[in-house]
């Protein structure tokens, strides 16, 4: 089966909302063809009304059988968030946009600093960074009083939020040279 073949069929059910969505999905592909689960959640914070989703696309994965390596088409499945109010053609296109970044915090980060997007990368990481801050406090009011490990973890605490300003001030001034 060529690869636009499979591009067509993938393309022609990009959301999957049951299990006979999928299933008449796989009926049309290869037996043999590879399986994998994207690990992120995707979502464009733009978009305020969402939905999960799972959608469908073609990757290239790296087959070991054959003894040589070689790249191979497979099929990834992933949760997407897609407009809850949009028509199914709206719903249709955010569930196959490639530029969608993970939901969570530490990967939408990892990506945009991968990606150059310095600034948005480091208020990712302050976001994640005061979250910790947060659950370090929160940990402390489980301890007995008196525990030397509750005034450490406050002290630990304001540290990770002297570490968030100072980030912030520099997320807000870095540039990457073009």
């Amino acid at each position: 089966m060529s690869n636009d073949h499979l591009r067509a069929v993938i393309a022609a059910q990009p959301i999957l909302d049951n299990v006979g969505d999928l299933v008449r999905l796989l009926s049309q592909l290869p037996t043999d063809m590879a399986l994998a689960l994207d690990e992120h959640v995707r979502v464009d914070p733009a978009e305020p009304a969402q939905m999960y989703t799972i959608t469908p696309r073609l990757v290239g994965m790296v087959d070991y059988e054959s003894g040589t390596p070689q790249m191979v088409p497979g099929l990834e499945l992933g949760t997407v968030y897609i407009p809850s109010d949009g028509d199914e053609a709206t719903q249709a296109a955010a569930a196959v946009r490639r530029d969608l970044l993970p939901e969570n915090d530490l990967a939408r980060a990892q990506a945009r600093i991968e990606n150059g997007d310095l600034q948005a990368g480091l208020k990712d990481l302050t976001g994640l960074l005061r979250e910790v801050g947060h659950l370090l406090g929160e940990s402390a009011k489980w301890l007995a009083r008196g525990d030397t490990a509750v005034t450490s973890l406050q002290v630990e605490a304001d540290r990770i939020g002297h570490a968030v300003a100072r980030i912030t001030q520099l997320a807000d001034t870095v540039e990457v040279p073009e």
